[in-house]
């Protein structure tokens, strides 16, 4: 539960509004966007990815995120 709550914090899930919303085409403008440093959005954006939330498009010169979730439901037994 404590990773899942990191996870999904509200800043996180307000990150993934945004990057689902704008479609910023790279982490530079991810993070103008944000105020965010860009190597502390890769970070966050790595683990993000690492549990399907977002992915990462790699091109030439760029990496643009994209929102993989944006809603969450989560089932406790």
């Amino acid at each position: 539960m404590p990773t899942l709550a990191a996870v999904l914090s509200e800043d996180n899930r307000a990150l993934l509004r945004l990057i689902h919303n704008q479609r910023p085409p790279s982490l530079t403008a991810l993070a103008e966007l944000t105020g965010r440093q860009v190597p502390n959005l890769s970070r966050t954006l790595r683990m993000m990815e690492s549990y399907g939330l977002v992915t990462l498009k790699k091109s030439a010169r760029e990496i643009a995120p994209v929102a993989l979730a944006t809603r969450f439901k989560i089932l406790i037994d």
